[in-house]
């Protein structure tokens, strides 16, 4: 059973899953990356986010072109692939644990069950790692190829 999370774990999900093309992968640390560019990185993330935290954009992100575009790029990849999701707004989304001028950190009141999850298992032998301050891009299929000799 999974938990309700944010758009961008949704996609890594399925980055993780080995469910995305090389060409959906690039896009999506493509828009990881220029997120990363674009807002500061709540330090919650730098101990792989044991709070649990959720981070919630602010309203007036959703007014800026750039931003939205982005992010109906990444629900695009997720309709693709036959995730369900929708966008959530909320003017008490839990406890803050950080905010800035575009997004807000918080631990959720309650973790509502998914059931059932929205992307298949996992294969065997996929090792989930802690969510990471830094660009997941190393992290690539292409990456982890052995060069061809």
């Amino acid at each position: 059973m999974g938990v309700e999370v944010g758009i961008f774990v949704a996609v890594d999900h399925l980055r993780r899953a080995g469910m995305l093309s090389e060409a959906e992968e690039d896009l999506y640390f493509d828009i990881d990356d220029w997120f990363r560019d674009a807002l500061p990185v709540p330090p919650l993330y730098t101990d792989g986010n044991t709070l649990g935290a959720v981070t919630w954009f602010r309203r007036s992100v959703r007014t800026r072109s750039d931003f939205v575009e982005r992010i109906d790029t990444l629900r695009g990849i997720l309709t693709t692939h036959g995730v369900s999701h929708r966008e959530s707004t909320s003017d008490d989304p839990g406890r803050i644990v950080y905010e800035d001028d575009h997004q807000v950190g918080v631990v959720p009141p309650v973790r509502r069950p998914v059931t059932p999850l929205p992307f298949p298992p996992f294969p065997p032998g996929t090792v989930l790692g802690p969510t990471t301050a830094g660009s997941k891009r190393h992290l690539a299929r292409k990456a982890a190829r052995p060069e061809e000799a």
